[in-house]
Protein backbone atom coordinates (compact mmCIF):
# COMPACT_ATOMS: atom_id res chain seq x y z
CA UNK A 1 0.00 0.00 0.00
CA UNK A 2 1.61 3.27 -1.10
CA UNK A 3 0.06 5.28 1.72
CA UNK A 4 1.50 3.05 4.40
CA UNK A 5 4.99 2.91 2.90
CA UNK A 6 5.17 6.68 2.63
CA UNK A 7 3.97 7.00 6.20
CA UNK A 8 6.71 4.69 7.46
CA UNK A 9 9.46 6.81 5.91
CA UNK A 10 8.00 10.07 7.18
CA UNK A 11 7.43 8.68 10.63
CA UNK A 12 11.08 7.70 11.06
CA UNK A 13 12.19 11.25 10.31
CA UNK A 14 9.50 12.70 12.57
CA UNK A 15 10.53 10.49 15.47
CA UNK A 16 14.04 11.92 15.54
CA UNK A 17 12.81 15.47 15.12
CA UNK A 18 10.49 15.10 18.11
CA UNK A 19 13.39 14.16 20.34
CA UNK A 20 15.74 16.94 19.20
CA UNK A 21 13.14 19.66 19.39
CA UNK A 22 12.04 18.68 22.87
CA UNK A 23 15.49 18.04 24.30
CA UNK A 24 14.90 14.44 25.19
CA UNK A 25 11.27 14.80 26.26
CA UNK A 26 8.92 12.19 24.88
CA UNK A 27 5.86 13.06 22.91
CA UNK A 28 2.94 10.80 22.04
CA UNK A 29 2.04 10.38 18.40
CA UNK A 30 -1.68 9.98 17.78
CA UNK A 31 -3.71 8.78 14.83
CA UNK A 32 -6.16 11.54 13.96
CA UNK A 33 -9.66 10.22 13.45
CA UNK A 34 -12.74 12.19 12.54
CA UNK A 35 -16.17 10.60 12.59
CA UNK A 36 -19.34 12.13 11.25
CA UNK A 37 -22.61 10.26 11.32
CA UNK A 38 -25.93 10.59 9.61
CA UNK A 39 -28.97 8.36 9.44
CA UNK A 40 -30.76 7.50 6.21
CA UNK A 41 -33.81 5.31 5.73
CA UNK A 42 -34.88 3.52 2.57
CA UNK A 43 -37.02 0.54 1.70
CA UNK A 44 -34.26 -1.99 1.05
CA UNK A 45 -33.78 -5.65 1.92
CA UNK A 46 -30.28 -4.82 3.17
CA UNK A 47 -31.12 -2.17 5.79
CA UNK A 48 -34.28 -0.42 6.92
CA UNK A 49 -32.51 2.22 9.01
CA UNK A 50 -28.96 2.66 7.79
CA UNK A 51 -26.66 4.87 9.85
CA UNK A 52 -23.69 6.08 7.80
CA UNK A 53 -20.45 6.95 9.62
CA UNK A 54 -17.67 8.64 7.67
CA UNK A 55 -14.17 8.03 8.96
CA UNK A 56 -10.95 9.70 7.95
CA UNK A 57 -7.55 8.66 9.25
CA UNK A 58 -4.85 11.28 8.72
CA UNK A 59 -1.33 9.98 8.14
CA UNK A 60 1.88 11.87 8.90
CA UNK A 61 2.63 12.19 5.18
CA UNK A 62 -0.59 14.17 4.68
CA UNK A 63 -2.52 11.35 2.97
CA UNK A 64 -5.70 9.80 4.32
CA UNK A 65 -7.75 6.66 4.39
CA UNK A 66 -11.29 7.91 3.91
CA UNK A 67 -14.34 5.65 3.88
CA UNK A 68 -17.93 5.41 5.08
CA UNK A 69 -19.40 2.61 7.18
CA UNK A 70 -23.05 1.58 7.30
CA UNK A 71 -24.93 -1.21 9.05
CA UNK A 72 -23.71 -3.67 6.42
CA UNK A 73 -20.06 -2.59 6.36
CA UNK A 74 -18.14 -0.33 3.98
CA UNK A 75 -20.62 1.83 2.08
CA UNK A 76 -18.12 3.89 0.11
CA UNK A 77 -14.39 4.43 -0.41
CA UNK A 78 -12.98 7.76 -1.51
CA UNK A 79 -10.74 6.19 -4.17
CA UNK A 80 -13.03 3.47 -5.60
CA UNK A 81 -15.92 5.11 -7.43
CA UNK A 82 -17.10 1.95 -9.23
CA UNK A 83 -17.75 0.24 -5.90
CA UNK A 84 -19.60 3.27 -4.52
CA UNK A 85 -21.83 3.49 -7.60
CA UNK A 86 -22.69 -0.20 -7.60
CA UNK A 87 -23.52 -0.16 -3.88
CA UNK A 88 -25.99 2.68 -4.41
CA UNK A 89 -27.49 1.06 -7.51
CA UNK A 90 -28.06 -2.32 -5.84
CA UNK A 91 -29.67 -0.68 -2.81
CA UNK A 92 -32.06 1.34 -4.95
CA UNK A 93 -32.95 -1.55 -7.28
CA UNK A 94 -33.75 -3.81 -4.32
CA UNK A 95 -36.31 -1.25 -3.22
CA UNK A 96 -37.99 -0.99 -6.65
CA UNK A 97 -40.39 -3.23 -8.54
CA UNK A 98 -38.49 -5.83 -10.59
CA UNK A 99 -40.16 -5.02 -13.89
CA UNK A 100 -38.94 -1.43 -13.69
CA UNK A 101 -35.31 -2.38 -13.09
CA UNK A 102 -34.29 -4.43 -16.14
CA UNK A 103 -33.07 -1.46 -18.19
CA UNK A 104 -31.29 0.01 -15.21
CA UNK A 105 -29.50 -3.26 -14.42
CA UNK A 106 -28.33 -3.51 -18.04
CA UNK A 107 -26.68 -0.09 -17.66
CA UNK A 108 -24.37 -1.40 -14.92
CA UNK A 109 -22.08 -3.12 -17.42
CA UNK A 110 -19.39 -0.43 -17.33
CA UNK A 111 -19.49 -0.12 -13.56
CA UNK A 112 -19.19 -3.89 -13.09
CA UNK A 113 -16.25 -4.07 -15.49
CA UNK A 114 -14.49 -1.20 -13.72
CA UNK A 115 -14.63 -2.92 -10.33
CA UNK A 116 -11.55 -4.94 -11.21
CA UNK A 117 -9.87 -2.20 -13.26
CA UNK A 118 -10.09 0.58 -10.68
CA UNK A 119 -9.81 -1.09 -7.28
CA UNK A 120 -7.03 0.57 -5.21
CA UNK A 121 -3.90 -1.57 -4.93
CA UNK A 122 -4.03 -1.58 -1.14
CA UNK A 123 -7.39 -3.41 -1.24
CA UNK A 124 -6.21 -6.17 -3.56
CA UNK A 125 -6.29 -9.20 -1.29
CA UNK A 126 -6.94 -12.68 -2.64
CA UNK A 127 -10.32 -12.74 -0.91
CA UNK A 128 -11.44 -9.31 -2.13
CA UNK A 129 -10.45 -10.02 -5.73
CA UNK A 130 -12.20 -13.38 -5.62
CA UNK A 131 -15.39 -11.65 -4.47
CA UNK A 132 -15.04 -9.03 -7.22
CA UNK A 133 -14.80 -11.83 -9.81
CA UNK A 134 -17.86 -13.54 -8.32
CA UNK A 135 -19.87 -10.30 -8.49
CA UNK A 136 -18.93 -9.94 -12.16
CA UNK A 137 -19.89 -13.57 -12.81
CA UNK A 138 -23.31 -13.23 -11.15
CA UNK A 139 -23.99 -10.03 -13.08
CA UNK A 140 -23.12 -11.66 -16.38
CA UNK A 141 -25.52 -14.51 -15.68
CA UNK A 142 -28.25 -12.04 -14.74
CA UNK A 143 -28.06 -9.96 -17.92
CA UNK A 144 -27.53 -12.95 -20.22
CA UNK A 145 -30.71 -14.71 -19.16
CA UNK A 146 -33.01 -12.35 -21.03
CA UNK A 147 -35.72 -14.95 -21.50
CA UNK A 148 -35.85 -16.00 -17.86
CA UNK A 149 -39.10 -15.73 -15.96
CA UNK A 150 -39.68 -12.87 -13.54
CA UNK A 151 -39.12 -15.27 -10.64
CA UNK A 152 -35.83 -16.51 -12.10
CA UNK A 153 -34.60 -12.96 -12.69
CA UNK A 154 -35.55 -12.03 -9.17
CA UNK A 155 -33.57 -14.99 -7.86
CA UNK A 156 -30.58 -14.03 -10.02
CA UNK A 157 -30.71 -10.47 -8.73
CA UNK A 158 -30.84 -11.78 -5.19
CA UNK A 159 -27.74 -13.91 -5.84
CA UNK A 160 -25.92 -10.86 -7.21
CA UNK A 161 -26.90 -8.88 -4.14
CA UNK A 162 -25.72 -11.63 -1.81
CA UNK A 163 -22.39 -11.82 -3.61
CA UNK A 164 -21.99 -8.06 -3.30
CA UNK A 165 -22.68 -8.42 0.43
CA UNK A 166 -19.78 -10.88 0.62
CA UNK A 167 -17.52 -8.34 -1.13
CA UNK A 168 -18.66 -5.62 1.26
CA UNK A 169 -17.91 -7.81 4.27
CA UNK A 170 -14.43 -8.67 2.98
CA UNK A 171 -13.65 -4.99 2.32
CA UNK A 172 -14.69 -4.11 5.85
CA UNK A 173 -12.36 -6.76 7.28
CA UNK A 174 -9.49 -5.56 5.07
CA UNK A 175 -9.86 -1.90 6.05
CA UNK A 176 -10.06 -2.84 9.71
CA UNK A 177 -6.88 -4.90 9.43
CA UNK A 178 -4.94 -1.92 8.07
CA UNK A 179 -6.22 0.37 10.79
CA UNK A 180 -5.53 -2.13 13.56
CA UNK A 181 -1.92 -2.53 12.43
CA UNK A 182 -1.54 1.23 12.20
CA UNK A 183 -2.96 1.74 15.71
CA UNK A 184 -0.77 -1.04 17.14
CA UNK A 185 2.34 0.49 15.56
CA UNK A 186 1.66 3.89 17.06
CA UNK A 187 0.93 2.34 20.45
CA UNK A 188 4.24 0.46 20.39
CA UNK A 189 6.09 3.63 19.42
CA UNK A 190 4.54 5.70 22.17
CA UNK A 191 5.25 3.04 24.78
CA UNK A 192 8.92 2.98 23.81
CA UNK A 193 9.19 6.77 23.84
CA UNK A 194 7.65 6.94 27.32
CA UNK A 195 10.49 4.73 28.52
CA UNK A 196 13.03 6.97 26.80
CA UNK A 197 14.03 4.22 24.37
CA UNK A 198 13.94 6.07 21.07
CA UNK A 199 15.70 3.47 18.92
CA UNK A 200 13.62 0.62 20.31
CA UNK A 201 10.44 2.67 19.79
CA UNK A 202 11.22 3.20 16.11
CA UNK A 203 12.11 -0.47 15.65
CA UNK A 204 8.87 -1.59 17.29
CA UNK A 205 6.88 0.79 15.13
CA UNK A 206 8.49 -0.47 11.93
CA UNK A 207 7.98 -4.08 12.94
CA UNK A 208 4.25 -3.54 13.46
CA UNK A 209 3.66 -1.41 10.36
CA UNK A 210 5.37 -3.97 8.12
CA UNK A 211 2.31 -6.17 8.62
CA UNK A 212 0.41 -3.83 6.29
CA UNK A 213 2.71 -4.70 3.39
CA UNK A 214 1.47 -8.29 3.54
CA UNK A 215 -2.26 -7.57 3.44
CA UNK A 216 -2.62 -6.92 -0.32
CA UNK A 217 -1.46 -10.40 -1.32
CA UNK A 218 -3.21 -10.71 -4.68
CA UNK A 219 -0.99 -11.68 -7.61
CA UNK A 220 -2.06 -10.65 -11.08
CA UNK A 221 -2.74 -13.61 -13.37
Amino acid sequence: MKTMKLFTTTFLATGFILMSCNEGKTKEVKMNEEDTSMSSSFNSNKSIDNTITTREYAMNDGSEISYSLGNDGVESLEDWEAYNTLNNEISEVEAAELQTTNERIASWNGVIANLQNTIPDWLKTEEVMEDVADVQKEYKELVNEKNATAKEREENLEELSEQFDDLQEELTETVNEYLKNHADAIEEYNEGMKKGKEKAAVEEYNEEIKKNDKIADYEEQ
